[in-house]
Formats: structure tokens, C-alpha cells, sequence
């Protein structure tokens, strides 16, 4: 069952680290600022998405994530998700001849890797990056699907009262584009396709994302 067809628009506050620290063989001038080492803490990055809807489909999305450069460009990370979501009028109930609407508490996490092209171009280019991501989604329906049923989705498959657990696995493979938009401030754009999609599937391909970012 495609229950979020509808797209959210999603803010990312996505924190990122800059390597930055050069050994010199002079003695710096008292005018000059203290270099920031390169140390574990400063590959560590915090951030998150944000993502509010509302209308016949109530959307809330909160997504804190880590993430780690590990060597030279190539980032790690990991995220947690949570959605609240409300769909108006989802199912029809055909006895009672009425309209039922659907929500639920969607939980889950994610893990990605992302590459950027700055060891490659030393221009707007190298701001471009690959990224793969594997997501968990786990939520539940009010209703079981049963062929004999009298309640039916938006895709007329028929359903019966009764609890159902919903497991999706999502593979993702994309490209984007870091835009600095002045001092440490950033926006991402993101282009993604889902290698898993099936009925359950939250996403229709291609899926866009836009990331807004400040560097620590």
C-alpha cells in the first residue's frame, strides 16, 4: 500500500566539518588566527531534516543525524527518523458507506555515504557528490488485507479490521550539489532513486531533497 505518495518538502539543518590546519616551519605573526587541528572531533558532524505538511495530508518529520569524514572527501553518517502522518478520507468503508481516515507513527533510521569531487576539481565542480544510502521504516495500518473485505484503499484492495505491521527497505543512489551561500552556510540539492520500490514503498522516483547546512 503507497501510503505517502504525496511528496514533503523537507528542510535539512545538516552541520558539516572542514578540515583545516597546515604545518609551517615560521613563526606566525601575533595578527594571525589559531589554526583548529584535525582532530576526530573536528571530522564529527551534526545536523538533521525537518519536514511539516498540512492540509488532506497532515506530514511531520523530524530526522536527526551524525556524520563522520573518514578519509579525504568521503563522508559516513547515520540518522534516525521519525513521521507522524495523516491521510484525510484514506479508506472507504463500503457497509457503512463513509470515509476513514488513515495515520499513523512512522520509526526508522538510515545510514549513507557520500563522496564530493573536490579532490578531482578545484571549482563549483567539485562541489557535486555521490551519495548511497540505505533506510528502515517501520509503522503499522489499523486494517489487515483480506480478500473477502469491505473496506478498501485508494487502490481499491480490499481490507478487513485488524493491526498489520509494515516493514520497508529502501536503497537509495543519487548525486548532489553543495552551494555555498556565504561564510560557512550552505544548500544541498539532491537528486535520488529508490532501488527498492514496491508497494509499500513511501517514494515515487526520482526523489529531490533540499538540504540547508551551516559548518561548525
Amino acid at each position: 500500500m503507497r501510503l505517502f505518495r504525496l511528496a514533503i518538502l523537507s528542510f535539512s539543518i545538516t552541520c558539516v566539518s572542514i578540515a583545516a590546519g597546515f604545518s609551517q616551519d615560521t613563526i606566525p605573526s601575533l595578527s594571525a588566527k589559531p589554526k583548529r587541528p584535525d582532530d576526530f572531533w573536528r571530522r564529527i558532524a551534526v545536523g538533521g531534516n525537518v519536514g511539516l505538511q498540512f492540509g488532506s495530508v497532515t506530514g511531520i518529520t523530524i530526522s536527526p543525524e551524525v556524520r563522520i569524514r573518514a578519509i579525504d572527501h568521503l563522508y559516513f553518517g547515520i540518522g534516525f527518523i521519525y513521521q507522524y502522518l495523516r491521510y484525510k478520507n484514506y479508506y472507504w468503508d463500503k457497509p457503512n458507506n463513509e470515509y476513514i481516515d488513515f495515520q499513523s507513527n512512522v520509526f526508522g533510521g538510515r545510514i549513507y555515504s557520500r563522496y564530493y569531487l573536490r579532490s578531482l576539481f578545484n571549482n563549483a565542480l567539485g562541489n557535486i557528490f555521490a551519495h548511497v544510502e540505505y533506510e528502515y521504516l517501520f509503522y503499522s495500518v489499523p486494517f489487515s488485507y483480506d480478500p473477502n473485505g469491505t473496506i478498501f484503499d485508494p487502490n481499491w484492495n480490499p481490507f478487513s479490521p485488524g493491526k498489520t505491521s509494515i516493514e520497508v527497505n529502501s536503497f537509495f543512489v543519487g548525486a548532489g550539489y553543495s552551494q555555498p551561500v556565504g561564510g560557512r552556510t550552505f544548500i544541498d540539492f539532491l537528486i535520488l532513486f529508490n532501488l527498492n520500490d514496491s508497494y509499500n514503498s513511501p517514494y515515487t522516483n526520482p526523489i529531490f531533497r533540499l538540504g540547508v547546512g551551516v559548518g561548525l
